[in-house]
């Protein structure tokens, strides 16, 4: 055998064909050790990393390629395959029957050239051969690999029946009855974007990141650069495939996923964080799902981690390894040991989810608010965080009869009409479109120049949010809400004018006295008063009824 060092990405070139029909050969379904992918993070990411590529020739013939970073520290050389940040699954590129010659040459040539090496492979599927020869690899030559694995789910087609599992899971997510309440709002389309369309997708991809912390650095420097040449990549066994929600003419949701021989890897989500409510993930994941058992694929693949919506869509799932290993140096293995010692720490924080995605949640907040915070945010955010530990509520319920009628000082004429969810989008406040999808129907000021929301009216439910109370309403009567303090007698007088049969609730918390003031002088009277304690793990609710109507709606268990 011997090992030849390709230095530049136009020696790479004339290996492709070699490169190429190797993985053909081998049918192989990992797209990130094909060419285009390799060659495509060269050119771009890989510009500033310091690479060795090897071939490994045997009697004349390539018979495989080897990929590796390299890192100097402490005098150690330490080894990792290319695109360590950000190709989810490597591996060698070989045929099976010379899988562990050909590491095992390769390998076997660095630790004579250097002595002090390190070996720290990422992204090898328990499923593949490279992960078995690896490990093989090391248990021959004594060199104790140290393995960690990560969980994988995927979903096979044919292990399933896909029509009944494709009615289990969206009765379980409730997905038709979330796309007709969207439906209801304005046109819901699919769509396949163009080149043209593309660069919205990473705009909605840092809009729905911008207070959560994002793991793969999707649109991070150089990275965005290699993806968005990706997608101009046709006519190979790699491919990348967007699938996109449009509401009307506004993209609300996106799939960036990457196909190779039957197998598609979601790779990159995002969805327009105002319409969270509506559950866009699981309408687009099942969306994507449906397109690619029509299209024959073989498996959808969730990609690494142990996300519950991963978990609940998966048939099986497989394990993606990462295995660290030195040479017999001292120093090798002093550093294999941090190295080691960094994975488990690794490890165990990763292996509660809640406790992670809190964290990274938390994190993510502090650093949106010291960059665009101002005060009022940052009180909100001290309000919830000392409400996660004592937190103290008092809300009340008042009514209005329709023989208690309200003259306001000025007439209300058309103040006020309904407002649309195209105008909702408009004003970007995720509040108001969480309204229309419960059911409510929000008003706007009519001679208002701008689109502004004055109030909110439920014809069906009676939902007190503070408190997590949705209970349907006695015939007869309107639930109102919003930012109604300045308005309430107008708001009122308006209610009664267009729907002068109908009684009005409307309920104000212990801050808003102004509000119980008003509502007092203007003829409401107080029907319940609820109350919620909590320090700690020790919680109390507590219901006063002041009128024989105040029980037949509420209560609190």
């Amino acid at each position: 055998m011997q090992l030849i060092r390709i230095r530049t990405d136009d020696e790479l070139v004339f290996y492709k064909k070699i490169w190429d029909g190797i993985l053909a050969n081998e049918h192989n379904d990992n797209p990130f050790i094909e060419y285009t992918w390799f060659y495509n993070w060269w050119i771009t990411v890989g510009k500033k990393e310091r690479v060795e590529l090897y071939a490994v020739q045997n009697n004349g013939d390539i018979i495989a390629f080897v990929p590796f970073t390299v890192q100097l520290q402490w005098g150690v050389r330490i080894y990792a395959f290319t695109g360590e940040t950000i190709a989810h699954y490597t591996g060698i590129v070989a045929r099976k029957a010379w899988q562990l010659p050909a590491i095992a040459f390769v390998m076997d040539e660095l630790i004579k050239k250097h002595r002090h090496v390190v070996f720290a492979f990422h992204g090898l599927l328990e499923s593949k051969e490279s992960s078995k020869a690896i490990e093989q690899y090391f248990v021959e030559r004594q060199m104790r690999p140290h393995i960690f694995r990560v969980v994988t789910p995927y979903l096979a087609f044919r292990e399933v029946d896909f029509h009944s599992y494709l009615n289990k899971h969206n009765t379980i997510h409730a997905v038709e009855q979330r796309e007709k309440k969207l439906r209801k709002f304005g046109s819901l389309r699919r769509i396949a974007p163009t080149q043209e369309e593309l660069r919205q997708l990473f705009h909605l991809y840092n809009f729905r990141w911008a207070k959560k912390i994002a793991t793969n650095g999707f649109t991070k420097g150089k990275q965005q650069d290699f993806f968005e040449q990706l997608l101009a990549v046709n006519g190979e066994a790699m491919r990348v495939e967007v699938d996109a929600l449009a509401f009307d003419n506004q993209w609300l949701a996106f799939n960036y996923g990457i196909s190779c021989r039957g197998r598609y890897v979601t790779y990159a989500i995002g969805h327009e964080p105002n319409f969270a409510s509506f559950g866009l993930e699981h309408i687009l994941n099942q969306s994507t799902i449906k397109r690619t058992f029509t299209e024959n694929f073989r498996l959808y693949d969730m990609a690494i981690g142990m996300e519950p919506a991963k978990l609940e869509w998966r048939s099986s799932i497989d394990f993606t390894r990462r295995i660290i290993a030195s040479s017999k140096t001292k120093r090798a293995k002093l550093l294999l040991s941090r190295f080691v010692w960094k994975q488990r720490f690794k490890e165990m924080w990763e292996s509660n989810h809640r406790f992670v995605e809190r964290t990274r949640h938390t994190f993510a907040q502090l650093r949106y608010l010291g960059k665009y915070g101002k005060g009022k945010d940052w009180l909100e955010y001290g309000q919830q965080f000392v409400e996660k530990f004592v937190r103290l509520k008092r809300v009340e319920l008042y009514e209005l009869s329709p023989d208690d009628r309200v003259i306001p000082q000025q007439p209300v004429g058309e103040l006020f009409e309904e407002m649309t969810m195209q105008e909702a989008m408009q004003t970007d406040q995720q509040e108001l479109i969480s309204l229309l999808y419960q059911g409510y129907i929000i008003y706007k000021d009519s001679f208002a120049q701008t689109i502004k929301p004055a109030f909110a009216l439920h014809t069906e439910t009676l939902r007190v949010d503070a408190l997590d109370i949705v209970e349907p309403l006695p015939k007869h009567a309107y639930f109102l809400t919003y930012n109604l303090y300045k308005n309430i007698e107008v708001v009122t007088a308006f209610i009664q004018k267009v729907k002068p049969n109908q009684t009005l609730w409307m309920t104000a918390s212990f801050w808003q006295w102004r509000k119980r003031k008003r509502l007092q002088q203007i003829g409401y009277k107080r029907i319940s008063r609820m109350k919620h304690f909590k320090c700690a793990r020790f919680e109390r609710n507590h219901v006063e009824n002041y009128t024989e109507n105040g029980g037949d709606v509420h209560s609190i268990h």
